[in-house]
């Protein structure tokens, strides 16, 4: 407001900041139509709309009042906005275009380069990611999210380009994938030896930013799209029909040192259709077992002919697996639903009721889950050990350590720093114990 040129009362506007800022978005509103009226600086007016209507998540709105802003297309930060409203409406071209737009105004413009990056993430424009992420550290060396995106695209993607420290320490880590594919078992020496050499390559580069995430997934192109069908659950109480078709292998361990185990043999596993798989460190309240693995299948035939396979495989690997056992879709509906945990039939026509594919529908199009998946490219991961793969694990290990599993000193003897993890991580640790 104050570098506009046009005379206004800015005393006016002064209840409109303060409702936004109180998050009384409607009557802040409200109050912008009223000054429209009054025929007040109508620039600032749709500017300040179009801002209230991006944190109300109404996109299209946002959108209709950012192009009625005279002079929009050369200000850096509309232009980035515009490319938020766009990416939630699942165009992501659209999106890539005006964040774009915004760094060439303005090349120093951090939140333009982190929306770019994660929009060509999304596209699996990776080469495209690394080059603005290169340029976007040297504005901000430390820049977290920017980080933490360039950590993500290893899961795709391993640049031998040793253009900055975090990629070239990332590939020296996968160098390491070597002393595990050339042995059957996967022998506590192996591993210590892994994550001391590993531990030498952080050091070196000065790496000691920590990672969020504490499961390792491994993808194929198939998106299962859980997140969907959980939002489904949590919101309408009601399971997809997508998930009737849904089994799992689950695999319960006895201790961190055997996740780390089935982690590395979980990259070299050969299955006919590279079925989606994942090792985690259990965090849900009220659900047994600390460590687990999953391979996702499609019917119950596929999981049990996994099954047998992982039983053989886990003794030549010396994998002390604690359970091993079908599972139907994911447990947060068994409360609700408990004739879904059954494998034994289908479950189909018992639960899912007609009126749900109305409501799995509207609920579609209210969140543009069609249009959102529509650009966005499904790439499978890297099945190997590398940069972000090793953070989850020292995730893990912090877990562990708090939990009282001391197995990992057999593979592990740095220092454990556990200020990496956010504080409602250590609330949900410390809840844990061995069971």
């Amino acid at each position: 407001m104050s570098n506009n040129k046009s005379i206004i009362n800015k005393e006016l506007f002064i209840p409109v900041v303060n409702n936004i800022r109180g998050k009384r978005y409607d009557e802040a509103l409200s109050l912008l139509d009223q000054l429209l009226h009054q025929n007040q600086d109508e620039n600032i007016i749709h500017k300040l709309k179009a801002s209230v209507y991006l944190k109300k998540r109404e996109w299209e709105k946002s959108l209709f009042c950012y192009k009625k802003i005279e002079n929009g297309e050369s200000d850096y930060e509309i232009n980035n906005n515009i490319g938020v409203a766009l990416y939630n409406l699942g165009k992501l071209l659209e999106a890539s275009d005006k964040f774009r737009a915004s760094i060439d105004i303005n090349n120093t413009y951090l939140p333009a380069f982190e929306n770019l990056v994660l929009v060509y993430e999304l596209l699996g424009k990776y080469e495209l990611c690394l080059k603005l992420i290169n340029q976007a550290l040297k504005i901000d060396p430390h820049n977290k999210k920017i980080i933490k995106s360039l950590v993500d695209i290893f899961n795709y993607y391993n640049p031998e380009e040793k253009k900055n420290s975090i990629v070239n320490t990332n590939y020296e880590i996968s160098k390491l994938n070597l002393f595990v594919k050339k042995n059957k078992i996967i022998e506590n020496s192996i591993l210590k030896n892994i994550f001391e050499k590993t531990e030498e390559i952080l050091k070196i580069n000065n790496i000691k930013f920590g990672y969020p995430k504490t499961q390792i997934l491994k993808m194929n192109t198939k998106d299962l799209n859980c997140k969907r069908h959980l939002n489904i659950f949590s919101t309408k109480k009601i399971i997809s029909k997508f998930c009737f078709s849904c089994y799992k292998v689950q695999i319960t361990l006895e201790c961190i040192l055997d996740l780390l185990k089935l982690y590395f043999y979980f990259n070299n596993l050969y299955l006919k259709e590279n079925n989606i798989r994942k090792c985690i460190i259990e965090l849900r309240k009220n659900v047994s077992g600390n460590y687990k693995g999953y391979i996702f299948t499609r019917s119950i035939k596929e999981s049990e002919e996994i099954i047998e396979l992982l039983k053989n495989d886990s003794i030549d690997k010396e994998i002390s697996i604690k359970k091993i056992e079908i599972k139907h879709g994911c447990t947060e509906y068994y409360e609700e639903y408990p004739l879904f945990k059954k494998i034994d039939k289908d479950m189909i026509n018992e639960i899912y009721q007609d009126k749900w594919i109305d409501i799995e529908k509207e609920f579609d199009e209210k969140n543009l889950i069609k249009e959102i998946n529509k650009e966005k490219k499904i790439n499978k991961t890297l099945n190997k050990f590398n940069l972000t793969d090793y953070l989850i694990i020292k995730n893990w290990l912090i877990y562990a350590k708090t939990i009282g599993d001391l197995s990992y000193q057999k593979v592990f003897k740095s220092e454990i720093e556990d200020y990496k993890l956010s504080a409602s991580q250590k609330e949900l640790i410390s809840q844990r114990k061995i069971n």
